[in-house]
């Protein structure tokens, strides 16, 4: 079974209360739920993953409604990288930053190089969706192709500043 990631987003709300929100979320897609329709994609969810985080926009890194995880998928501590986060109101993440450090990336590397990094970390228009995206309707989507890449993206840019972004890792 893989470990992918899933983009959440949340309504404002949500900030108070991000567990019980992700759950009710996540819900309608748990395998060992017994939901009708049946639409089972995740078995185990977590908070991000080390390396996958958001950029957090320049002079906001402090702001208590960012989303941390202390701990990863073997409840081992993981490390708080200063700027970075798994998630909180989307006019707090730096989307055009992370697009622009992997354009950067992108442009420094050979083609040696490429086959040995992730390609979401130096592909500007995948460094933001992941493989699965949760709208703020319940829509679970999923994708790579450039169809889904340019939904998912316009998307993420058009939310409202307050909405709630998160990144899960999911076992699925």
């Amino acid at each position: 079974m893989a470990k992918e990631m899933v983009t959440v987003c949340l309504p404002p709300e949500a900030h108070g209360r991000l567990r019980p929100a992700i759950e009710e979320a996540m819900a309608p897609f748990d395998m060992n739920g017994d939901h009708e329709p049946y639409q089972g994609e995740w078995d185990q969810w977590w908070l991000g993953r080390e390396g996958d985080e958001f950029d957090v926009l320049p002079g906001h890194e402090d702001d208590p409604r960012l989303v941390r995880g202390p701990l990863d998928a073997d409840d081992a501590s993981r490390p708080e990288t200063h700027g970075r986060c798994y998630g909180g109101p989307r006019g707090l993440l730096d989307f055009d930053g992370m697009r622009a450090r992997a354009a950067r990336l992108a442009a420094t590397l050979d083609p040696d190089e490429v086959c040995m990094l992730p390609f979401r970390q130096w592909q500007p228009e995948q460094v933001i969706p992941r493989e699965w995206l949760l709208t703020l309707d319940g829509a679970w989507i999923y994708g790579t192709r450039d169809d889904y890449l340019d939904f998912a993206n316009a998307y993420l840019d058009d939310l409202p500043p307050d909405v709630i972004v998160v990144r899960l890792r999911i076992h699925c």
